[in-house]
């Protein structure tokens, strides 16, 4: 059941028969993001995701936790991306990593990120990602939405994101963690 729904959601992306349904068969409401979401897989250029490291915030994690849980989230993925004639960018997405506690997470999802700078050099960036995320700690393994921010550095096709995953149900050891990951665009 799981895997059906997982399937069904990356096939709303794809190309074909598997797409019959469109934005327009939406409420109103929805039809803009969902636009956006096809319009950057469909006119979007091939980019590669690398995961990498997760920095669990000392002042909300005790230091048996901290020693407990994988910094390393090594994983790959891959986007559609798109930019804006004002610099602007958004990305369609695939990602899979080791997360905290050694398992695969999932996300599927969509960012937004603005930048200031010549587009020549270096740029700081900000945004958000919309995402499903599946992982087996999280809502019994079954996916579940989330929006995070992203903070960005990027330089001509490489690019340095993060973002900030809040403390969850309060208390210690539930949350508070900096995700780092790179995007290098394949154009």
């Amino acid at each position: 059941m799981k895997r059906s729904i997982i399937a069904g959601l990356i096939a709303l992306g794809l190309p074909g028969p598997a797409s019959a349904l469109e934005c327009a068969d939406f409420w109103s409401w929805v039809d803009k993001g969902c636009r956006r979401v096809v319009d950057t897989y469909r006119h979007g250029g091939n980019s590669v995701l690398v995961s990498g490291y997760e920095w669990h915030v000392p002042a909300t994690w005790t230091p048996e936790a901290r020693a407990r849980e994988n910094e390393k989230a090594w994983g790959a993925g891959w986007a559609r991306s798109r930019e804006q004639p004002n610099g602007d960018t958004e990305n369609v997405f695939l990602l899979v990593f080791s997360d905290s506690h050694r398992h695969a997470q999932y996300n599927l999802g969509y960012t937004w990120t603005t930048y200031w700078g010549a587009r020549e050099g270096l740029q700081p960036g900000l945004g958000y990602a919309a995402a499903v995320i599946k992982r087996p700690d999280i809502a019994n393994g079954w996916p579940v939405p989330v929006v995070l921010p992203l903070f960005t550095l990027r330089y001509q096709k490489f690019e340095l994101l993060s973002t900030y995953i809040p403390t969850v149900g309060g208390g210690v050891n539930h949350g508070s963690v900096l995700y780092v990951f790179g995007k290098i665009e394949l154009k």
